[in-house]
């Protein structure tokens, strides 16, 4: 390699045959060349030496040194010195420290002369001693990493960026100007090894960026399937061997020794997962929350908040769990997480903390809104529509609906609802029904209870009955695994005050399934509810009565606020009175 660092500086070797060897990458890096013999590869250092005179550098040149680099019979123990040294890096990029960035940056580029990180290192380097031509040397390749990063994918869960370590997916994103807050490793059926990294940029929301990085684990999979002296990217160097997991490796098993080397993502995810007992799965979250990782603070405080209201607590023991968790979401609020301000706002106003955080409840969800956090959007349009906490204001509502609408589906789909809200008399639009015509086009169950509401009204199109039936049959026959839609169709037909809508036999049916398939169903009081409601319209008031009985246990096991509703039910069921209300 030849990023040598002199009291000069820079040393620039010219090889002899430096023509001769361009010609070759050149051949390398095309399809084929017809008139050279076939050879066998080169070794990585030389195809790594050859690519350093290959101008001008770009994302070909990164993925063929890639490529050789993890073909390396070595390649454990080559990207264990390269990760380290790595790491140094960002420390010192943390601190503030240009000139020791110089030979700790030329170290990591002799290991591995496509790193990110080791480019970053001397681009800062050379830019502090005021060498620009040098540094943009390392720019250049900077940019041929980010090009090659970003070939396929797009940095979403669902096509994330191809990256070759962490620390390349961390120097991408310093690449950009952004600012890692957090980091914790994802899973998907698709993608089983993904890092996640949420950063900041100044005053805007936050950013999440996920990097795919079954390369790496592919490579040490490949290395531990061969020798049973493989070692790991960080931590103790232990072989995989005296860790007794060189035949059952796996995803699962890469980020459990990422974990034991203090790995803050793979601490975050863990700990995330709740693979471990509850102490085991706190340790982990406080260890990554304690390395500045703001994504492990953020789902720490959700741990203490579900521990709190788990309803086993003592009132001492809930209160501490609370103070933790409000000490966590303070650390990520800090970091910028929207949704971390929306959920504190949140127990401020419900009273978790006393009934004097009222005014910072708001301000934390104002300002969770401001930075488009559609809860808080849609939590503050909801309610300006019922004037709780805030004035009632429908215009100022629909402002809010209108911008949660620009984020998402569900935003679309709320702000239907909200249009059709009784007290809200500003008509159903076209711009709305098209939105929810689309969704249901597009199997999305939800918006087609909205079409069987729009047609059981008579909202934007004429009223049908039969048309409105059967919307909301088709709306069971795609999500029939979805408690709260079954629910929320088999309340309608059950209990409308619309003789030509009601369907007491359907109701009946679909709350009988999903409650015989689902016990998280059977543990909640509404679902129970609607059950019962559904045997009274079917004339089963016995069967209503102790199904409603249960449906009061469960509330008052948990403190639900619907107690006072279900009581009055109980009490018309055992008069042998069926529930009808002004639905949909």
């Amino acid at each position: 390699m030849r990023y040598t660092l002199t009291v000069n500086l820079v040393v620039a070797t010219v090889w002899p045959d430096h023509v001769l060897r361009t010609l070759i990458l050149a051949c390398l890096l095309a399809a084929g060349c017809a008139t050279v013999p076939a050879e066998p590869p080169l070794p990585y250092d030389e195809v790594a030496d050859l690519a350093l005179d290959e101008q001008p550098i770009d994302a070909d040149v990164v993925t063929r040194i890639r490529e050789a680099f993890l073909a390396t019979p070595d390649v454990d123990e080559r990207i264990r010195a390269v990760t380290l040294l790595e790491q140094e890096v960002d420390g010192l990029l943390q601190v503030e420290q240009p000139l020791r960035l110089g030979p700790i940056g030329s170290a990591v580029l002799e290991h591995y002369p496509a790193s990110i990180t080791g480019h970053q290192a001397l681009a800062k380097f050379y830019r502090h001693v005021d060498m620009p031509e040098q540094a943009a040397v390392h720019e250049s390749w900077i940019a041929a990493i980010r090009a090659a990063v970003e070939s396929s994918g797009d940095g979403s869960f669902e096509t994330p960026y191809p990256a070759l370590s962490p620390n390349e997916a961390r120097g991408y994103v310093r690449a950009r100007g952004l600012t890692a807050v957090g980091s914790s490793y994802r899973q998907s059926q698709e993608h089983p090894f993904m890092l996640w990294i949420t950063a900041s940029d100044e005053n805007r929301p936050l950013q999440s960026t996920y990097f795919d990085l079954d390369t790496l684990y592919s490579a040490i999979s490949a290395s531990v399937a061969r020798k049973p002296t493989t070692v790991f990217p960080i931590g103790q160097p232990r072989t995989c061997a005296e860790l007794r997991i060189c035949d059952k490796f796996s995803h699962m098993a890469f980020i459990q020794v990422l974990a034991a080397g203090n790995d803050p993502a793979a601490l975050a995810f863990l700990g995330w997962k709740g693979l471990s007992q509850f102490n085991d799965a706190l340790h982990a979250l406080r260890l990554a929350a304690r390395s500045g990782n703001a994504v492990a603070n953020r789902i720490l405080a959700e741990f203490w908040v579900q521990a709190a209201f788990n309803g086993s607590q003592e009132p001492k023991e809930r209160d501490e769990y609370l103070v933790g968790a409000e000490q966590n979401f303070r650390v990520a609020i800090r970091a910028g997480f929207d949704d971390a301000m929306f959920e504190l706002g949140r127990l401020y106003l419900i009273g978790a903390y006393g009934n004097d955080k009222t005014a910072d409840g708001m301000t934390l969800i104002t300002r969770s809104a401001g930075l488009g956090n559609p809860e808080a959007l849609l939590w503050l349009g909801w309610h300006h529509v019922l004037g709780d906490f805030v004035d009632r204001d429908h215009e100022r509502a629909e402002q809010y609906f209108l911008r949660a609408a620009e984020r998402d589906e569900v935003g679309k789909l709320e702000y239907a609802r909200f249009l059709m809200h009784r007290e809200v008399d500003r008509g159903f639009n076209e711009q709305a029904y098209r939105w929810v015509r689309q969704f249901a086009r597009n199997d999305n169950a939800h918006a087609m209870v909205l079409i069987g509401d729009l047609y059981a009204r008579g909202l934007h199109v004429g009223r049908s009955f039969r048309r409105a039936g059967s919307w909301f049959k088709n709306a069971v026959k795609a999500a029939p695994d979805d408690p709260y839609l079954v629910n929320q169709v088999a309340w309608r037909l059950a209990v409308t005050n619309l003789p030509k809508l009601r369907n007491e036999r359907f109701a009946l049916e679909i709350m009988e399934r999903i409650m015989a398939e689902s016990a998280e169903a059977r543990r909640n009081p509404a679902y129970l509810d609607t059950w019962a409601a559904a045997y009274a319209a079917n004339g089963n008031f016995d069967r209503a009565v102790a199904v409603q009985e249960q449906a009061v246990e469960e509330a008052r096991a948990s403190s639900n606020d619907d107690l006072p509703i279900l009581l009055e039910h109980l009490e018309a069921f055992r008069a042998g009175e069926e529930i009808r209300e002004q639905v949909p």
